[in-house]
């Protein structure tokens, strides 16, 4: 195949999937022309949050740990049930009668040497690790689609780039093939700039597939197909959130304080320890006060009398085959297993918090770096470009400078992408992301 038939072999793929994109996007389910609008980067999240399954099914976990915790507190309450009983048998050495008995029971617990305690703070705590679990999830979720947000939004940013690239060199297509046609130029020249302007349209082809791959997930997520702000709205967004963490040593505390995963560490060690001091108390007795209100068959006089009974249950138990302490001991080293994965799980998060805070900010000093190299570069384009123009430069010279700035820019480009992404690790790392601060893109 040759050079021409592979530019137009490009030319005519990229026609087809832009007219495909365009179409599936015309036609994809629920997506009115009203919902295509600049869709800011915290209402994105947001409108995720509204929508996600897996938020639903962990809001179903912290349900079911609120009805573990009602369960508990049925221990510091009054027990009521009824009873019926029906026997025949001896009563005596010689006689036989008949017993039948029916009525309520009615017991409280008065005294347990802290059980009943011990198991609603376990309790407690477990409602509060699945609170954090549930605030994890969230913050899971989120950060799935901010980074679908920052990947799409990216994937934008380089096709401009390279769009001015195949722009550049689309008209000097047109401008070789005319002094081709003259003699001004030669078919290597020509097969030059060819190969550069189907290189720029398969890298856009490429770039267009990771956006598109973006916005599924946003619209699978959100429900709305993003039609997204611009880039410095975005930057605008994370630096408002950014403020909250002015220094490395404020991103570790708000890490180790407000980070879902730790608070669920702390929660299921403190339900440990309930478990545990509930455990060591088990061969303490339990006093209850009982009451029994009956009526009950007389076979002797043949007629059915009203019987009460109030008295006092103590139960304690004597002789386990070293049961007790065999719970006791797992109990013990359960909660040591968990303080441990506590330590050391607040080690790996201090470390990743202060490191994601040094390299956010080694990030934005090789962002300004980024640029100057670009500004640099396009200082040398513009003078080859006037060389040329003069007859003083070569061809190869003017493309290669061409190239040198584009890939400049495409550098400037993931540079910012790339601090950005920074930034919303430390955000999720410490918990920010979902603050309910305003969002500046919206309140403009």
């Amino acid at each position: 195949m040759t050079t021409r038939s592979a530019l137009v072999l490009a030319v005519s793929t990229m026609g087809l999937l832009a007219s495909g994109v365009v179409e599936a996007q015309s036609q994809t389910p629920g997506v009115s022309a009203s919902q295509v609008q600049c869709l800011g980067f915290r209402e994105t999240l947001f409108l995720a949050l509204d929508r996600a399954p897996e938020i639903g099914a962990a809001e179903a976990r912290s349900e079911e740990a609120e009805a573990v915790v009602r369960e508990v507190r049925s221990l510091r309450l009054p027990q009521v049930s009824t009873f019926g009983r029906g026997a025949v048998g001896d009563n005596g050495l010689s006689t036989t009668q008949i017993e039948n008995q029916y009525g309520l029971r009615v017991s409280q617990r008065v005294w347990d040497f802290g059980d009943s305690r011990y198991a609603l703070d376990a309790a407690r705590a477990g409602l509060d690790r699945q609170a954090s679990v549930e605030d994890s999830v969230r913050l899971g979720t989120a950060m799935t689609v901010a980074q679908a947000y920052l990947m799409q939004l990216e994937a934008e940013s380089l096709l401009r780039v390279v769009d001015e690239r195949r722009e550049y060199f689309s008209r000097q297509q047109r401008s070789v093939d005319a002094l081709l046609a003259e003699g001004g130029a030669t078919r290597a020249e020509s097969a030059q700039i060819a190969a550069e302007l189907a290189q720029a349209e398969a890298e856009m082809m490429e770039i267009q597939s990771v956006a598109d791959r973006a916005a599924v997930r946003i619209y699978e997520y959100a429900g709305v197909w993003p039609s997204l702000c611009s880039v410095e709205a975005l930057e605008s967004a994370m630096g408002q959130m950014m403020r909250a963490l002015p220094d490395a040593q404020t991103a570790v505390d708000r890490a180790l304080d407000a980070n879902p995963q730790l608070s669920s560490r702390r929660a299921s060690v403190r339900s440990l320890e309930a478990q545990r001091e509930r455990q060591r108390r088990s061969r303490l007795p339990v006093v209850e006060v009982v009451g029994i209100v009956s009526y009950a068959y007389d076979d002797d006089f043949d007629t059915w009398q009203a019987r009460d009974r109030v008295g006092v249950d103590v139960s304690v138990p004597l002789y386990t085959g070293s049961a007790l302490g065999a719970r006791n001991d797992q109990a013990q080293a359960r909660l040591s297993g968990e303080e441990f994965a506590l330590r050391a799980e607040q080690r790996d998060v201090r470390e990743e918090a202060h490191i994601a805070f040094r390299r956010q900010l080694s990030l934005a000093s090789q962002l300004v770096r980024r640029e100057a190299v670009a500004d640099s570069q396009f200082a040398y384009f513009d003078a080859i470009s006037g060389e040329f123009q003069y007859g003083l430069g070569t061809l190869p010279d003017l493309v290669s400078a061409r190239l040198n700035y584009e890939q400049a820019e495409l550098d400037v480009v993931r540079a910012r992408f790339q601090l950005i992404r920074e930034q919303l690790g430390l955000l999720n790392l410490t918990a920010q992301l979902l603050d309910t601060a305003p969002d500046p893109e919206t309140a403009q």
